[in-house]
């Protein structure tokens, strides 16, 4: 009879669908945004071995002020998280909610801000990257439009 119970629970709950992680390809590279007195830089590897792994710095009037390493890669669960390691903050986990062939979206509605990361490529030479939740109970939003840096990729 547990049995039963059990097999008929696993039907009504179907798993989450394992997202596969090279969709992701066109975040591959080298991007940057220019800002007054500086910019902010982020690089991705491409897709290997089911990770793709990153970092990011900002820089302002010549010196860093901020940087971060980043991973996109599947938790236990097989679902993907997007990992985050800034810099003078605690490792942050946001699991994948959406992905579609231009747009990927985490989140973890339990973080303090963001509550979520998106990416979407407007073109092969441009992506923009939002970080959006609440503080205070007032939402926000920062836009990160990034276009490949001119060095290459």
């Amino acid at each position: 009879m547990l049995a039963l119970v059990f097999a008929a629970s696993m039907a009504a709950t179907p798993p989450l669908p394992v997202a596969d992680i090279n969709r992701l390809h066109w975040m591959a590279g080298c991007w940057m945004q220019v800002r007054v007195n500086g910019r902010v830089d982020e690089q991705w590897m491409a897709p290997g071995g089911g990770v793709m792994i990153g970092m990011s710095r900002t820089l302002k009037d010549g010196k860093l002020r901020e940087y971060e390493f980043l991973r996109i890669a599947p938790g236990a669960d097989g679902r993907l998280g997007f990992i985050a390691d800034p810099s003078g903050q605690a490792e942050a986990t946001f699991p994948l909610k959406e992905i579609t062939d231009d747009t990927v979206v985490f989140e973890e509605p339990a973080h303090d801000f963001p509550q979520r990361i998106l990416y979407k490529r407007v073109d092969a030479n441009t992506i923009i990257a939002r970080i959006e939740g609440q503080i205070g109970g007032q939402p926000r939003s920062t836009d990160y439009p990034y276009t490949r840096c001119p060095a290459g990729n």
